[in-house]
């Protein structure tokens, strides 16, 4: 099979610094290799990944394009491909986009000296206004792969080879059938059944007929255990294409049981087929045509079944090469362009290499990463909500992305052409289901499921718990299980992610979302609720990242009642109503007047995120601090009236190891672009920093600064940390290597790990907080008012609704204790039970 190149791309003279010259790359120097090839080599002062920017810049007017569209016309095939992805990926709000590229680069040893050329980038940053006429910014990035066939420029640069122009080439066909041959397949029963309800029987290549096959009545399943079937994971698509899919509905299945021609099909089970008979296998598992679409009972019976189904396949051919059922995966239809390449510090090597346009990205990291990262993470298919579950919970998955085929097996992956893939990105089954019993790992895996989850997109808003009912079953440890929530005094607290430009909520449409909806989705306590991506915290306290967290954390509310009713047959499936009552502190915000206004010294002070998206309200009271308030509506007006919002205690943290301020303010008549002088501050923070409109009125905050740039971490560095511990004493380490053969010698299901010098058992700290939250147990040492003092409080917002006596959930608060805030604050007062639907 051939790999086909391109032809050599025309560029203007803008885009002709692509022509890059590997003398640029700091201390680039010529190596050998334990090959004994010629490579480039750099300065072991760079990172593992690092970047060689381009002398590239373009500020372009949205919606024409009028820069790139000209050097377009006059023949430049890169400004005829940055211009389509441009207009491609735009988005309402802005107006202009700015420009930069950069060359990627990796060490395929992180300490040895050859670097190898990995992408090509593009940073876009997207401006605009929103229509109340604030500023608006957003970054994104184009990633291209770059490959190039064998030979003295590939070699050099360490370039991997061109995928075949077909996908299911002989070539493609012996890795996949090698991938399988080393890999296990164990099945389990569908409640009883070997095999689905339904399953597409695709007959042999060179024919054109298939048939539905009903496998309890089909005597070739009746005879055995071990028939192989397929599973196909993939996009519907928008309404006006799904709503043509080839599907079977109660007045056709007796004719999908006689049988269809494979032209009838949809694309994507045209392709389905082949790549199902090209492996030799029999039987295929579509979801539009093994389940009936206009039966409810059907399809509450067999979507409760669909983890199991996928599961059991012998595969699952993934699809994020296509982005609906009216497109195929199949055929590789990409958009390429080849640069030349010369040699400036080894003359004999010269060459070319094509760069593939993979798609945007959202993030720096998955910008830099390979192609296959791309496909599980941005894809339109890795958008969509099912699949999450059918890819984790698939033992063997065949991935066809937009440039190379990969078969993902348990002993990891391979990919076409040997690309060189992270696997940590694409080992299905690991990502939410660990491999022991542990009850807080497994907890802390579903808060990690539901993060995820949020952020992908149903066809319908209904299918929001079925979808994902397959995982959370298998990480549930007990207790109890309501609306996608298992400790409600942890998992309550999670905020709406409302970061993006577009994503602009207000109160008045927030509410009317939480009324009665016809079909039902969830309560409005529930993360479900939400059409948007949560967090659990409220973006500046987490409160459970790691096992060792659990102790620190203690409930504050007595679960009275929760109630939710299921619809059809899977407890963790779909559900058609949901209260939760709660029992705890309730503090009302009437007394604390409206947003920006004064109530005798009490208000609402509104903070900006520096990002111009973000917004907090911190409540104060007699110029001291309450608490932060995140509401899950961001349309924020002055004047706005709180008088029907309540803060409801559900939780309190210690204050070991947490920072007592979880904002930095900076105030909006500190910001400069460029200081005057060298005095500035320049601030390194690991917390989100907001803008403060006007200047403060707290004497300790009227110190002038000035503030030229802010720097947010989001983690923490390893380097630093490693040579921190080379610093530790030896008795230091002496007494973690004791720690650490503790922790081994106990049984690993059931341990946590240290914590403040003591071993912590995972099933009794889980069990702990489930009791505390349903049986309102607590041991009285933990209720010293020292102890209090200082503890961070946590809670939900809730608003009434009339004439009910009822409440919806919009918000959660955090109270830090300092002035006024923290657990102490909400001593003494009253506690009394609230409904929450």
């Amino acid at each position: 099979m051939t790999a086909t190149l391109t032809p050599l791309a025309n560029l203007c003279e803008r885009c002709s610094v692509l022509e890059f010259h590997d003398s640029d790359v700091p201390g680039a120097y010529t190596v050998r290799s334990n090959m004994g090839e010629t490579c480039l080599a750099a300065s072991e002062e760079h990172p593992e990944l690092f970047s060689l920017k381009l002398d590239y810049f373009v500020l372009d007017s949205l919606p024409g394009l009028s820069c790139l569209a000209e050097s377009a016309r006059g023949g430049c095939d890169f400004c005829v491909i940055l211009k389509n992805a441009i207009e491609r990926y735009a988005q309402k709000y802005f107006d202009q986009v700015m420009v930069h590229i950069f060359y990627q680069w990796y060490r395929p040893d992180e300490d040895g000296p050859v670097v190898r050329l990995r992408s090509l980038v593009t940073e876009l940053l997207w401006i605009g206004y929103d229509e109340n006429g604030d500023h608006l910014s957003l970054s994104t990035w184009l990633r291209f792969d770059i490959d190039s066939p064998p030979g003295p420029c590939a070699q050099w640069l360490g370039i991997q080879s061109p995928p075949w122009d077909d996908a299911l080439c002989t070539e493609n066909l012996q890795m996949i059938s090698k991938g399988f041959e080393r890999s296990n397949h164990i099945r389990t029963s569908l409640n009883g059944a070997t095999y689905p309800t339904r399953l597409i029987d695709v007959g042999v290549e060179g024919t054109d007929f298939c048939r539905l096959v009903e496998t309890k009545s089909d005597p070739v399943f009746a005879q055995s255990t071990d028939i192989q079937y397929a599973t196909l994971s993939y996009c519907w698509g928008p309404p006006e294409e799904s709503s043509r899919q080839f599907k079977t509905e109660k007045s056709s299945l007796k004719e999908r049981i006689r049988g269809f021609g494979v032209d009838q099909a949809s694309p994507i089970l045209q392709d389905a087929i082949l790549v199902t008979r090209a492996l030799g296998i029999r039987y295929l598992w579509v979801d539009a045509v093994c389940i009936i679409q206009d039966d409810k009972q059907d399809w509450y019976k067999e979507s409760s079944q669909i983890s199991l189904i996928f599961q059991n396949s012998t595969l699952t051919i993934c699809t994020p090469a296509s982005s609906s059922c009216q497109e195929g995966f199949l055929k590789r239809n990409w958009t390429t362009t080849r640069i030349r390449f010369q040699s400036g510090i080894n003359e004999a090597v010269s060459g070319s290499y094509t760069l593939r346009l993979i798609g945007e990205v959202n993030d720096y990291f998955h910008a830099t990463s390979d192609g296959m990262s791309h496909a599980l993470i941005y894809s339109p298919w890795a958008m969509r909500g099912w699949i999450l579950q059918e890819y984790e919970l698939s033992q063997r998955a065949l991935v066809f992305a937009n440039t190379k085929l990969h078969v993902i097996t348990e002993h990891g992956v391979q990919s076409e052409a040997n690309e060189t893939v992270d696997t940590s990105e694409c080992t299905r089954g690991t990502s939410f289901l660990p491999g022991s019993r542990n009850e807080l790992n497994r907890y802390l895996n579903f808060l990690s499921l539901v993060e995820n989850y949020s952020t992908m997109k149903l066809t319908h808003r209904s299918d929001k718990f079925p979808a994902i009912s397959g995982l959370a079953s298998r990480l549930f440890s007990g207790g109890a299980y309501h609306a996608g929530h298992m400790l409600p005094h942890i998992d309550l607290f999670w905020t709406s992610e409302l970061r993006h430009p577009a994503d602009r909520v207000t109160r008045e449409a927030l509410v009317e979302g939480l009324k009665p909806q016809d079909p039902y989705v969830a309560p409005s306590w529930s993360w479900a609720s939400r059409n948007h991506p949560v967090k659990f915290g409220d973006g500046r306290l987490r409160l459970v990242s790691q096992e060792s967290d659990f102790p620190n954390i203690r409930a504050e509310c007595h679960v009275v009642d929760a109630k939710t009713s299921i619809i059809g047959v899977d407890s963790f499936g779909g559900i058609q109503n949901g209260e939760l009552t709660l029992d705890s502190v309730v503090v009302p915000l009437i007394s604390h007047g409206q947003l920006l206004g004064t109530v005798d010294g009490t208000f609402v002070q509104l903070l900006t995120g520096v990002d111009g998206n973000s917004r907090v309200c911190r409540l104060i009271e007699d110029g001291q601090y309450i608490a932060d308030l995140s509401f899950d509506w961001n349309e924020m007006h002055a004047g706005e009236s709180f008088d029907d919002l309540s803060l409801v205690l559900i939780g309190s943290r210690n204050i070991k190891g947490l920072s007592c301020e979880p904002l930095k303010l900076v105030y909006e008549h500190e910001l400069v672009d460029e200081p005057e002088e060298e005095v500035f501050e320049e601030i390194d923070t690991d917390m989100p920093t907001f803008i403060v409109k006007g200047r403060p009125d707290v004497p300790s905050l009227r110190e002038e600064r000035v503030i030229y740039r802010t720097y947010y971490y989001h983690g923490h560095d390893d380097e630093e940390e490693e040579e921190d511990d080379d610093d530790d004493d030896d008795d230091g380490k002496e007494d973690q290597t004791t720690q650490d053969r503790l922790l081994c010698d106990l049984c690993q299901d059931h341990t946590v790990g240290i914590v403040n010098g003591k071993v912590i058992d995972a099933g009794r700290e889980y069990q702990r907080h489930v009791s505390e939250v349903y049986h309102g147990w607590r041991k009285q040492s933990q209720l010293s008012d020292e102890d209090d003092d200082e503890r961070y409080a946590y809670g939900i917002i809730i608003q009434s609704i009339p004439e009910s006596g009822k409440y919806f959930r919009v918000g959660v608060f955090l109270s830090v204790p300092r002035e006024r805030g923290g657990l102490k604050y909400f001593r003494d007062k009253p506690t009394r039970a609230v409904e929450i639907i």
